[in-house]
């Protein structure tokens, strides 16, 4: 099996939801920091290559420009997963080069499908879905 890492760029619950959801994959290493300045200080840190950013609606909202050429520069695509962004900011991170934008569903199936969907999208090695209950 191969394993990936993956950097979540938010804060507080919404980081634990991301992060319990990436933690049904083995074989997704999670790296996660509140903001831009510390996911940057995480990434010089990691022996391994990160394939993914996502990124919350703090992150989008504040540093979309600055936070898509600092991870771009390292081969990392960013995508996001926010609730209650707001169109201006969604539409600057887009326009920044955030490859996609989703909002967050509320339920927690449709919340682990959509972040399952991203490792296995964005991800160079492919992931497939992951197969196991999503309860």
């Amino acid at each position: 099996m191969h394993a990936v890492t993956v950097l979540v760029i938010e804060q507080g619950a919404e980081a634990g939801l991301v992060c319990a959801a990436l933690a049904r994959r083995p074989e997704v290493r999670v790296v996660d920091a509140p903001d831009l300045g510390d996911a940057l200080k995480q990434l010089e840190k990691q022996p391994e290559q990160v394939a993914l950013a996502i990124a919350g609606a703090a992150a989008l909202a504040a540093s979309a420009d600055e936070l898509v050429t600092r991870l771009a520069a390292r081969g990392i695509p960013v995508v996001g997963v926010a609730a209650g962004l707001a169109p201006a900011a969604r539409q600057r991170a887009l326009a920044a080069g955030v490859r996609e934008i989703h909002d967050r569903p509320t339920a927690w199936q449709p919340y682990s499908k959509l972040i399952d969907s991203l490792v296995a999208r964005f991800t160079p090695a492919g992931l497939p879905p992951h197969q196991g209950p999503t309860n």
